[in-house]
């Protein structure tokens, strides 16, 4: 049975890229200040952090910011900071939501006190964000208003809109097959698959299959199919793999953050004396122009030797489809050697079967995803 995808979130630092400001405006038109009061007194900029601006796949997290106050005390006074912001689709005329803000400690409280600064002095604050927030579209973007209020002064506001991007996903993740039986002597194959969906600038750093308790792992490729988007991978497991509860672990980057999905699934052991099977399988080109021919071609083996003259199944699926579709037979040659030209009309994914015998476990193919322009 499939189990489900969770999601395990690490939040690591990094390097902040900050977006720029908008103007000036001031809280109170009844009590608004001169423009040389302004230049006194007031919000020079507001950074957000950009790098991390995103909605978490599961969870809370924050998205900080930085804002500079120019001359803000009023003698030894230090001022109050308010920070709120306003999500996507929601008016800046309602109440807010509350962000953090660190606020400035009053100089008149160190002995002797100090000559209050001169240059714009750095507030920093963050903004709460939920996996339930929903995804910014292409055009929507979440404000970010700081109010500075000046001891016995009036207050002055500055607003800043950033955009908030959707959350990183990994979608259709499988482990093939599962429960994965180890067999006496042979080598089992095990076929990984999944999609990640970008909405930033993702990268996949790590994917591994890795047993929940014992420190047996092995470690896949981190290369995407030509889409970018999809993934496809095998790994072979041999008697002495641990068994148990394993995971496949995806690990991706975004920003400073670093995320990763979870799949589960299990490994037993077999006394069956039956021999394995494997099919590799490639596809040159994996692009083409519609009309175009690309070539499936590989090797089917038993056990360590090929499996001659071995009758297989060919089928495809379309992109964005969850049925497989018999297109055919392939046969191996005496060194288990098999090759097959095909004119795709679509783009999508192609692999073989070899059905077992009495004497020889059944297998399929890695996936070859191949894209008809």
């Amino acid at each position: 049975m499939r189990k489900s995808l969770r999601l395990a979130v690490a939040a690591a630092t990094g390097a902040a890229l900050f977006a720029t400001g908008a103007a000036i405006t001031v809280a109170s038109p009844a009590n608004a200040v001169s423009a040389v009061a302004l230049r006194a007194l007031g919000i020079t900029d507001i950074k957000v952090d950009t790098s991390v601006a995103f909605i978490p796949p599961t969870g809370s997290d924050t998205i900080p910011f930085v804002i500079k106050v120019n001359d803000p005390y009023v003698g030894n006074k230090a001022p109050t900071i308010k920070a709120e912001f306003w999500k996507e689709g929601e008016q800046t005329t309602s109440a807010g939501h509350s962000a953090s803000v660190t606020q400035l400690t009053d100089l008149a409280n160190s002995t002797p006190a100090p000559t209050p600064p001169t240059s714009p002095v750095e507030v920093k604050g963050t903004i709460p964000v939920s996996s339930s927030d929903k995804p910014t579209t292409s055009t929507g973007k979440w404000t970010l208003r700081v109010t500075v209020k000046p001891d016995g002064g009036d207050a002055v506001t500055k607003d800043e809109t950033f955009e908030v991007k959707a959350a990183t996903r990994v979608n259709g993740a499988s482990v093939s097959p599962n429960p994965v039986t180890l067999k006496s002597g042979k080598d089992v194959d095990v076929f990984v698959a999944f999609e990640l969906e970008k909405s930033g600038d993702e990268k996949l750093t790590d994917v591994r299959l890795e047993s929940k308790s014992y420190d047996d792992y092995i470690s896949l490729s981190t290369g995407m199919e030509s889409d970018g988007k999809s993934y496809h991978d095998s790994a072979s497991f041999d008697y002495s793999t641990s068994t148990g509860a394993w995971q496949l672990k995806i690990t991706v980057t975004r920003g400073s953050k670093t995320y990763s999905f979870v799949k589960g699934f299990e490994v037993k052991k077999s006394g069956s004396s039956k021999a394995s099977s494997k099919i590799t399988l490639t596809a040159s080109p994996t692009s083409l122009k519609k009309g175009k021919t690309t070539k499936l071609s590989g090797k089917v083996y038993r056990g360590s030797g090929a499996w001659k003259k071995k009758i297989m199944k060919l089928y495809f699926k379309k992109k964005g489809s969850s049925k497989w579709s018999f297109v055919g037979y392939v046969g191996s040659s005496s060194t288990g050697k098999f090759s097959k030209t095909v004119k795709p009309k679509y783009t999508g994914y192609w692999r073989l079967a070899a059905t077992g015998t009495s004497t020889t476990y059944g297998s399929y193919s890695n996936y070859k995803l191949v894209t008809v322009k």
